[in-house]
C-alpha cells in the first residue's frame, strides 16, 4: 500500500518496544511484515468498490476503493495505511497474530486437574459481534472504513469504530443487587 520508506517514518516517530523492534528488522523483513499486514487487511470486508487501480496502474489490492463518502477514489486513506504500519510492527512482534485476532480476552477464572476449564466474565468473539477482531488501534483506525453484515447477513452497511457488544453498551459497572 505504501512505501517502505513511508513506513519507516510512520513507526520512528513512536515509542515502545515493538516499533523499535520492528526498526531493527532488515530491511526485507520490514518489507514481509508489511506484506503480512497489507494481506490482512485486503480480507476484511470494505464499503465500497475496489478500483483495480493505484497511482494509474492496476492492483489486486482492496485500496483504493470508490463509493465511500468522503473518500477519493484515486487514494488510499493516511487511516488504511497507518493501520497497516500498526499491524507490520505487530506481526514482527508475534507472527501468528492474524490467526490470534478472534479469541476471548477476557478470562475469570482456568482451572486443571480432573478436566480443563476455562471461565469468562462475558464470552468475546467477533464472529457473534460481541468483539472486535482487530486490535484496537486498528479498529479506531479503519472501523468507519469496513462494510457491516446487513440484515440479510450481507456486507454493505457502513462499519463502526466499536464491536456491536459495545455499541450496545451491553455491560454495567454498577453493584450487584442484594
Amino acid at each position: 500500500m505504501s512505501s517502505l520508506d513511508d513506513a519507516k517514518n510512520y513507526v520512528g516517530a513512536r515509542f515502545a518496544p515493538n516499533y523499535t523492534a520492528w526498526l531493527e528488522l532488515s530491511d526485507d523483513d520490514k518489507g514481509r511484515t508489511l506484506v503480512s499486514a497489507d494481506d490482512f487487511i485486503d480480507s476484511l470486508a470494505w464499503q465500497g468498490t475496489a478500483t483495480g487501480t493505484l497511482n494509474g496502474n492496476p492492483t489486486s489490492r482492496q485500496w483504493p476503493r470508490s463509493g465511500i463518502e468522503g473518500v477519493d477514489p484515486t487514494t488510499i486513506p493516511n487511516a488504511i495505511v497507518e493501520a497497516s504500519f500498526e499491524l507490520a510492527v505487530m506481526i514482527a512482534a508475534s507472527p501468528d497474530l492474524p490467526n490470534k485476532l478472534d479469541q476471548g480476552s477476557n478470562i475469570s477464572s482456568a482451572s486443571g486437574g480432573g478436566g480443563v476449564s476455562v471461565s469468562y466474565f462475558a464470552p468475546t468473539s467477533a464472529r457473534t459481534g460481541t468483539a472486535t477482531l482487530l486490535p484496537p488501534i486498528v479498529q479506531r483506525k479503519v472501523g468507519r472504513y469496513l462494510a457491516m453484515p446487513s440484515d440479510d447477513g450481507s456486507f454493505g452497511s457502513p462499519g463502526l469504530k466499536c464491536s456491536a457488544f459495545a455499541a450496545r453498551r451491553q455491560y454495567s459497572l454498577g453493584w450487584p443487587e442484594d
